[in-house]
């Protein structure tokens, strides 16, 4: 069965894209304080729940800006259109470092990781996964070569209609998406995490070795895919506050992980899986947590589970301060831990000379 939900209103070139950059941190170029910022929340695509949002994330990285030495890396992105098996559009954003870009060409030499985000239900047009990618292009000391880091969509959502508060639209192609066949395969959900690591792949000077995945929320299932997927390009996998519902329903496969041979002395070091959650979650239950860190150490995956005090759904975003759900809430020193850890994981995990 077919399932589209979208088709692309802009033009793109098959499996390759001609891309064309901006300055990464161009959202926050104009911004102030007393700026509503409606074009992230009324415009096209739309990028923020609404004026709180928007200015909350923004305030929060014009400040990592501003904190940023003078000879810090700079950053570039730009939309991107590729394809799931299906061929159906997904709309993503690839932000990598500007001193790799040369008129779009592309680069011979692939020595640059890739990392893959995968975003929460607000869907892939998201101000605070902008801000979370330049973070990462920017972090010369955790990737000193660089880093190419792609925004994926797994709803093709081309426009921002995610944060409509009108979740019909959202339920039907979650609902399709996250649903197990008869042999416990989320095959949709499968071929669209393939489709974003065949994009990163095929970004100019990416090495298709080194690929680490994140995922927020909603993200925290294209991760279970992943690891039973088995793909051996995948170096680490990092959740926030991930959610892992209906884990239980899925098949552990027979697949066994091999251990990745890293190129400079040899040594073997399995996928490793980290998983980064607040106690005071409801959405992420202990049952479910536990459940899918058996699932990995069974296929031979490495995992760690981080679990925050007093730290609700959604901790990694300074907007859920404005959130009136109780069940959310920002926690920066959860945040702050859950980030560092990543950062440790991922220094290790790729780059070819820094094994931890």
């Amino acid at each position: 069965m077919t399932f589209c939900d979208s088709t692309p209103s802009t033009n793109d070139c098959g499996n390759r894209n001609i891309l064309t950059y901006h300055l990464g941190t161009q959202l926050i170029q104009n911004w102030a304080p007393d700026d509503p910022s409606k074009t992230l929340y009324s415009g096209t695509p739309r990028l923020a729940k609404d004026s709180n949002y928007a200015s909350a994330i923004l305030a929060a990285w014009k400040d990592d800006v501003d904190n940023r030495s003078n000879d810090a890396v700079t950053s570039v992105a730009a939309p991107i259109v590729y394809r799931d098996d299906e061929g159906c559009p997904l709309f993503g954003y690839v932000h990598r470092p500007a001193n790799t870009v040369q008129n779009n060409c592309n680069l011979k030499n692939k020595h640059l990781p890739g990392i893959i985000l995968f975003h929460t239900g607000a869907g892939p047009q998201d101000v605070f996964l902008r801000w979370k990618a330049d973070v990462l292009v920017t972090d010369s000391h955790t990737f000193p070569d660089g880093v190419v880091v792609l925004i994926a969509d797994i709803l093709g959502d081309e426009t921002g209609w995610a944060w409509d508060t009108d979740r019909s639209r959202y339920e039907s192609v979650a609902t399709y998406l996250l649903k197990p066949d008869e042999n416990g395969n989320r095959v949709l959900l499968q071929s669209r995490v393939r489709a974003a690591l065949d994009a990163l792949a095929d970004q100019p000077g990416v090495d298709p070795t080194r690929v680490a995945v994140l995922g927020f929320c909603l993200g925290g299932h294209p991760i279970l895919e992943l690891g039973r997927m088995g793909k051996e390009c995948v170096r680490a996998m990092v959740s926030f506050h991930g959610v892992f519902g209906s884990v239980h329903k899925m098949k552990t496969h027979a697949y066994q992980r091999k251990e990745v041979e890293l190129k400079d002395d040899g040594k073997k070091e399995p996928c490793h899986v980290l998983m980064c959650t607040g106690k005071e979650d409801p959405f992420v239950t202990h049952a479910d947590l536990t459940t899918a860190k058996a699932m990995f150490e069974t296929m031979g995956y490495k995992v760690a589970v981080m679990e925050y005090d007093d730290t609700r759904h959604g901790f990694t975003n300074p907007a859920q301060l404005y959130n009136s759900n109780p069940a959310f809430g920002y926690n920066p020193e959860s945040s702050g831990l859950a980030w560092e850890a990543m950062r440790c994981l991922l220094k290790g995990s790729l780059n070819t000379n820094d094994i931890f």
